[in-house]
């Protein structure tokens, strides 16, 4: 399953499958894991296939861990029955507070309840059945075509990060509200003390700064430049990422390329603005300031962006170039130097 399934979803996404060879679950399951949010399926939330005890069905299913919360009651000096009961009263109200905040576009078709047909005082398919926030059912043996099901996933994943804002959100506005962290314990960053503000007075302050500044980079974000940086040097180019403060450059076939790499959570235009920021900043203190001919200006994406944006980016003379299941897509500006086309070989599917 890890090998069918994680490329077709994000680069950096991890994907679990519950059981081993020792142990089988009662409920089997494969879920879709976001690393800067949570590792493992006991915390956090996640996106999740759910078999039903029989096999009869299958839900994707946006959820949440349910060994967290049953730790948190445990915390609380709850043992036994009433332990497992307050964690599942927990994950109830979590899931219905998360659909609250949802939109109705957002839930439109979607399955409040799910039902896994397992027996009652079994912890965890309980808990997953609590922590379902919405999901879709499935015959296994009328399946919908594949390209239905892939929708059906980007849909959820697109789901999964509004899931994530809206819990940080009402962490942050409404304490005490939510019980449980917006990510899990394991995936949290250690704190670290703020940077002293940063008002550059010359071009060598700038670079001065960035050369000092160690940037904070996730587990996606790096996923997403080593596949695309695999990629072009597969096909001859040279990438690297060592020219600090940018994310990555690309040189070949008499030409340079600056890349800016984004995650794209539940609003894009927030990607995008910050990579039109970062390059035209890069390009300016790094290439201008320097003496050096300007780079061809790229975009990376973790995923489709949409049109308006993409339009945006190259009215601006950048390349936008994102990460669609398992291919790579893109729009270039119109007599630029596209780095897609230097690095990723022509696809009747391609735009």
């Amino acid at each position: 399953m890890r090998r069918e399934l994680s490329p077709l979803v994000p680069p950096g996404m991890k994907v679990l499958a519950s059981g081993a060879g020792q142990s089988l679950p009662v409920v089997p399951w494969i879920a879709v894991l976001d690393p800067d949010v949570t590792t493992t399926a006991q915390e956090g939330l996640y996106v999740v296939y759910l078999f039903r005890k029989d096999l009869s069905r299958v839900y994707l299913s946006m959820n949440q861990g349910a060994t967290q919360h049953q730790r948190r009651a445990g915390e609380k000096g709850l043992r036994g029955v009433a332990q497992d009961r307050a964690a599942l009263a927990v994950l109830r109200n979590e899931s219905n507070l998360m659909r609250k905040h949802l939109s109705d576009e957002a839930l439109a078709g979607l399955a409040e309840t799910i039902e896994l047909g397992a027996p009652r005082n079994r912890f965890l398919p309980c808990g997953y059945e609590e922590g379902n926030i919405a999901a879709i059912e499935y015959d296994p043996t009328q399946l919908p075509d594949e390209q239905i099901l892939r929708a059906d996933l980007t849909r959820f994943l697109a789901l999964y990060d509004a899931c994530v804002a809206i819990k940080r959100e009402v962490l942050a506005t409404e304490p005490g509200l939510i019980e449980t962290t917006a990510e899990s314990e394991k995936s949290k960053p250690k704190f670290k003390p703020k940077p002293p503000a940063f008002r550059p007075k010359t071009p060598a302050d700038y670079r001065a700064r960035m050369k000092a500044y160690l940037q904070e980079r996730k587990p996606r974000h790096e996923a997403l430049l080593n596949d695309f940086a695999a990629q072009a040097k597969s096909l001859g180019l040279i990438p690297a990422n060592n020219a600090h403060p940018c994310d990555l450059t690309v040189e070949g076939q008499g030409k340079h390329w600056l890349v800016e790499v984004k995650t794209v959570g539940v609003n894009a235009e927030h990607a995008v603005r910050d990579a039109i920021g970062q390059l035209f900043s890069y390009r300016h203190f790094c290439y201008r300031e320097n003496g050096r001919p300007d780079p061809s200006l790229v975009a990376l994406f973790s995923e489709p962006v949409g049109d308006a944006l993409v339009d945006l980016l190259m009215s601006l003379g950048i390349e936008a170039i994102w990460r669609d299941g398992a291919q790579w897509r893109g729009g270039a500006p119109t007599g630029g130097d596209s780095l897609l086309a230097a690095a990723v070989p022509p696809s009747p599917n391609m735009t």
